[in-house]
């Protein structure tokens, strides 16, 4: 059974970490900036006008992991499927956009209705 030879495999194996370890920090970079647009919005309390705490304890941590968590699995997933860096690149990129729009969506004020 023949094999074939990768030129520079430890090159190859570098630059998917590289790549790997960009996404995780595009992605948390990306979470965090969600939350901080949206928590100044959600902090002031609802009840007798107290802070809301679970914007810090709970929020802000799933933010972070989840932005690192998303492109993360995208990177993986595009490297066992392809070998093209651009297909890798732009999987990431489409994961993250993805992910910032659904968090700003979740987290966009509620409509003011009019009674009628």
């Amino acid at each position: 059974m023949t094999t074939t030879r990768r030129k520079h495999p430890e090159a190859e194996g570098r630059a998917e970490t590289t790549g790997g370890c960009l996404s995780a920090a595009l992605g948390g970079a990306a979470g965090l900036g969600s939350w901080a647009v949206a928590a100044p919005r959600r902090w002031p309390g609802e009840f007798e006008t107290s802070p809301n705490w679970s914007v810090l304890y709970l929020d802000f941590p799933a933010m972070v992991l989840l932005g690192i968590a998303l492109p993360l699995l995208a990177w993986t997933v595009a490297a066992r499927t392809t070998s093209s860096p651009t297909l890798r690149a732009g999987a990431v990129l489409i994961t993250t956009t993805l992910f910032v729009a659904a968090a700003l969506g979740w987290y966009a004020p509620a409509r003011t209705t009019t009674p009628l």
